[in-house]
């Protein structure tokens, strides 16, 4: 894995193994329970148009890594 830590100063790496198929909504968006190698889990909340910007920047970073 690339250290992208001295272009972001204060960042911690979560690295995703799985991803729980319990999808919760909230006020803002939508809930996503994510678990890392260690089984240490992060509840992300989005709201729809961040998590449509989260969609794009995956989508192009695998375009850009694995091609079209």
């Amino acid at each position: 894995m690339e250290n992208h830590a001295s272009s972001a100063p204060n960042v911690a790496d979560f690295v995703i193994h799985k991803v729980l198929d319990t999808f919760e909504y909230s006020d803002r968006g939508t809930v996503v329970t994510m678990v890392d190698p260690q089984g240490a889990r992060i509840r992300l909340h989005v709201t729809i148009v961040t998590g449509e910007l989260l969609c794009e920047h995956i989508a192009e970073a695998l375009e850009q890594r694995y091609g079209k």
